[in-house]
C-alpha cells in the first residue's frame, strides 16, 4: 500500500515487486472490496485509517 500511497501505477508496483500486473490489480482489486473503497485514494485512506498492519 506505501507504494500506491506514494503515486505509483499498478505497472510501477509491479516492476518494484517483481510482480505481473496482473498480480498488483488483482491485490488491489481484493482490498479495495474488503475496504469497500469505491477507488485507489479511498483504499489508500483506509490503510492509512487501519494503520500498515491493517
Amino acid at each position: 500500500m506505501a507504494l500506491l500511497a506514494d503515486g505509483l501505477t499498478d505497472k510501477q508496483i509491479a516492476e518494484r515487486m517483481v510482480v505481473s500486473r496482473r498480480t498488483v490489480e488483482t491485490h488491489l482489486t481484493s482490498a479495495r472490496r474488503k475496504t469497500l473503497a469505491v477507488n485507489r485514494t479511498a483504499l489508500v485512506a483506509a490503510w492509512l485509517r487501519l494503520g500498515d498492519d491493517g
